[in-house]
């Protein structure tokens, strides 16, 4: 979408009293559900799993 459209679009919602929510950006880093199912079984919270452990839930490169 070319920038001209993007500010007919946020001028066009303005006026009409709302706004223009983009999607985000889509790519993800990791599988975060799997990551999730993982740590439950562990019964640990995601942010104390190791890096070595984080890493098992990295998606290659090529996927994102």
């Amino acid at each position: 979408m070319s920038n001209e459209k993007e500010l007919t679009l946020d001028e066009i919602a303005e006026q009409a009293g709302g706004y223009v929510a983009y999607p985000p950006d889509s790519r993800m880093e990791a599988d975060y559900h799997a990551m999730s199912i993982y740590c439950r079984k562990k019964g640990i919270k995601p942010m104390e799993i190791s890096e070595e452990e984080y890493k098992m839930f990295l998606f290659p490169e090529t996927s994102r």
